[in-house]
């Protein structure tokens, strides 16, 4: 056997893809699957709840009355006579505050509020989690599509190897032409491996985001949905600022520092206590009831109102700034939407079938003589590249849509 056709038993056999087959496991996920996942698994998801079970805790909290203060003395006395005797004496009060109700409303209405922002937050976050979810699935099915594609054109030039190999032999072909094609396998091997460490790095990717919750070796299941709605961009941005949470959380921030600056106006209104009390002496009992009433005759919590105004000022800001970035984000996805669309669309309406038939024509012309292998080599990293292209816009246009979706608050 010659040199090259050592050289080329060699580099077959330890360039081999066992990766598919390694990675091979009985599980496999859709996406609503591991959208469910996430939502179950998502470390993040338990801290937005505990934000809002923690706003639920101050809502109740704002909603209950004071607690009576119970005072209780004991002691021994006794008369001025001469004669007399130590005795015991106790004295029994209670005391209740009497909040002013309209303190009591606005301080309720401000916890309802900051419960309503603490949902908008949760909401809002759930938008976010299924992007990144869909962002994640889609590339380990990207990453497994541009595997396997590098995988079909490894075989493709282990099969043109051993094809120039027979050529060379039989006299119909140089050496030089065996060692283009054993260059271009090993190219090809290359950059399949490449990919391996691709499909590994997305599927640590996508498990990340379901907060570990997938085995090691696990496998994806779908396809990429072809998207041809067009949206209307005005549309899209006026329904976003009616009932996108980053809005809605925005508002109740303003109805929360509302009702906080009407509280503290409210506050200004002294509290009532309500006191009774019982006293038992040597030679009396005496039964009192009265009311206290702080005078605010120094102060008039100026100070917590002009908080409670700034506070108001800078929600009513972030509302503002809230609008023009989302119409600002739902624009920038929107144009990335209709980019992808068009990519894709450029891609199958002439350049895949172009690239399919030049290949097709490459292969005739070598094999009819009419070529040499440096043309056919060409133009197959030419569809080579037109494929994974077209596996590459159709990832951007799922991509796209989901960022748009998680812009826009949902798509109609």
């Amino acid at each position: 056997m010659s040199r090259s056709a050592i050289l080329c038993v060699l580099i077959l056999s330890f360039a081999r893809p066992e990766f598919l087959s390694a990675q091979m496991s009985d599980r496999s996920y859709t996406l609503e699957e591991v959208l469910t996942i996430a939502e179950a698994r998502n470390p993040s998801v338990a801290l937005f709840q505990a934000n809002f079970e923690s706003a639920r805790g101050g809502l109740r909290s704002a909603q209950s009355y004071p607690n009576p203060e119970w005072e209780t003395s004991l002691g021994k006395g006794k008369a001025l006579e001469a004669d007399a005797r130590y005795e015991s004496e106790y004295s029994l009060g209670i005391s209740q505050i009497l909040e002013w109700p309209g303190k009591r409303l606005y301080r309720k209405k401000a916890a309802e509020a900051e419960l309503a922002v603490a949902g908008e937050d949760l909401q809002d976050f759930r938008l976010e989690l299924i992007s990144q979810v869909k962002e994640a699935f889609f590339g380990v099915l990207f990453s497994e599509r541009i595997a396997q594609v590098l995988a079909e054109n490894e075989r493709t030039a282990e099969e043109m190897v051993r094809s120039t190999q027979m050529r060379v032999e039989s006299g119909e072909a140089s050496a030089l032409e065996l060692i283009k094609a054993q260059v271009e396998f090993l190219r090809i091997t290359k950059d399949r491996r490449r990919s391996e460490s691709h499909v590994i790095l997305a599927k640590a990717t996508l498990n990340a985001v379901l907060g570990g919750a997938l085995k090691e070796g696990y496998r994806v299941k779908g396809e990429f949905a072809r998207s041809d709605k067009r949206y209307d961009l005005a549309a899209l941005i006026e329904s976003a600022q009616g009932r996108h949470p980053l809005i809605q959380r925005q508002r109740k921030a303003v109805e929360a520092a509302d009702d906080a600056l009407s509280r503290e106006r409210q506050a200004r209104v002294p509290d009532l206590i309500l006191r009774g009390s019982v006293t038992e002496e040597i030679d009396k009992r005496s039964f009192a009831i009265g009311l206290a009433i702080p005078f605010p005759l120094f102060y008039q919590r100026q100070g917590e109102i002009s908080q409670a105004q700034g506070r108001r000022a800078q929600a009513v800001a972030e509302l503002e700034r809230a609008r023009l970035n989302l119409t600002k984000r739902i624009t920038e996805a929107y144009q990335e939407y209709r980019m992808a669309q068009a990519q894709l669309e450029l891609l199958e309406q002439g350049l895949l079938r172009a690239a399919d038939e030049a290949l097709k024509i490459a292969r005739l012309s070598y094999a009819e003589g009419e070529s040499d292998l440096l043309n056919l080599l060409d133009s197959q990293r030419a569809q080579r590249s037109v494929v994974v292209e077209y596996q590459q816009a159709q990832f951007e246009l799922q991509v796209a849509l989901a960022r748009l979706e998680r812009a826009a608050g949902g798509l109609p």
